[in-house]
């Protein structure tokens, strides 16, 4: 296991071993206890995929042996988020949803669109738990324990991620749709 293995194993340990990141993560949707897929997915190269975690519509979050996360969702559309957990963690928790943020072509307007659902999930009081924690102060929660960056310096990179064929799930259907709508 190289340094890089063990960061992205420190890192689910760590969430593992602490319950409240468990539980916060998952009202971001990436729950550690939804890690089993909705079909055996594999690369294009026939690399394996590890199921890690799960969002409430079905898709799973899995990594690849040089610890990229890749998406699957229930609904036959992924790809690739980000080249290591602790970006693709970063998008989870600092975006209102990956498929938001890929819906819309890269710039002003996906990031005022964006701005626009969080609003709208502040206002709505959807995101407070029974530790009436809203989505602000989750947030800040979470990338303090974790070490993350703010999701929108990572917008391009999810866009450029999304984009990279090597890295769409293939099942024995064939390979996903693309999660990019841009």
């Amino acid at each position: 296991m190289d340094a890089y293995d063990g960061c992205m194993t420190d890192i689910l340990a760590q969430i593992r071993a602490t319950p409240w990141l468990a539980e916060l993560l998952a009202r971001f949707e990436f729950d550690l206890t939804r890690d089993d897929p909705v079909e055996q997915v594999h690369l294009a190269s026939g690399e394996a995929l590890t199921p890690i975690a799960g969002d409430g519509a079905g898709g799973t979050f899995l990594l690849t042996l040089s610890g990229a996360v890749v998406y699957a969702g229930s609904e036959g559309e992924g790809g690739l988020i980000a080249f290591d957990l602790r970006d693709a963690l970063a998008l989870v928790v600092g975006l209102p949803s990956l498929h938001d943020a890929l819906a819309r072509p890269l710039g002003d307007e996906l990031r005022g669109w964006l701005a626009k659902i969080d609003e709208g999930t502040r206002r709505d009081d959807a995101f407070r738990g029974p530790d009436w924690l809203g989505l602000d102060e989750a947030r800040a929660r979470l990338r303090e324990a974790l070490g993350l960056p703010l999701a929108d310096g990572l917008l391009a990179g999810l866009h450029a991620a999304a984009a990279d064929d090597a890295y769409r799930p293939i099942s024995e259907d064939g390979p996903y749709e693309p999660m990019l709508r841009s």
